[in-house]
């Protein structure tokens, strides 16, 4: 009884992290959108933000295909087009540090007294990181 337990919960571990990794329809930074579909293709637009892997991306390509299509077959994947787009998103918060002249560069104490007194700055700013780029990808699924 016990073994068929840790089993179950085992199992639903798993399938909550496999449901946190899956493709998402477009938020208004990343996700897929439907272009174009038929009974048995379709055409996506993905735009995919952070590191180029391509196993990862092939993968989230794929399950954005099953996910309009049907999830019980492997689609083949042509790529139509990949661009290149800025990250409308990056803003840079200019409340902490000070901004110098048209470069990126800042400065600003760890420590100054404020609303995150306990903070750290470079804490906060690697926390805030956003992509500069986001990669738009277009293809059919057959």
């Amino acid at each position: 009884m016990k073994s068929s337990f840790k089993l179950y919960v085992c199992a639903a571990i798993a399938l909550g992290l496999t449901a946190c990794q899956s493709s998402k329809p477009y938020n208004g930074v990343a996700g897929y959108q439907v272009e174009n579909q038929t009974s048995d293709t379709a055409t996506l637009s993905y735009t995919l933000a952070g590191r180029q892997d391509r196993a990862q991306d092939e993968q989230k390509l794929q399950h954005a295909c099953q996910k309009v299509l049907g999830a019980n077959k492997t689609y083949r994947l042509s790529i139509l087009s990949s661009n290149e787009i800025v990250n409308q998103n990056t803003q840079a918060d200019e409340q902490y540090g000070r901004q110098i002249g048209n470069s990126r560069t800042s400065f600003g104490l760890s420590n100054t007294p404020d609303l995150h007194n306990n903070d750290n700055l470079a804490t906060r700013e690697a926390l805030n990181a956003r992509p500069s780029t986001l990669r738009v990808i277009r293809y059919t699924c057959a």
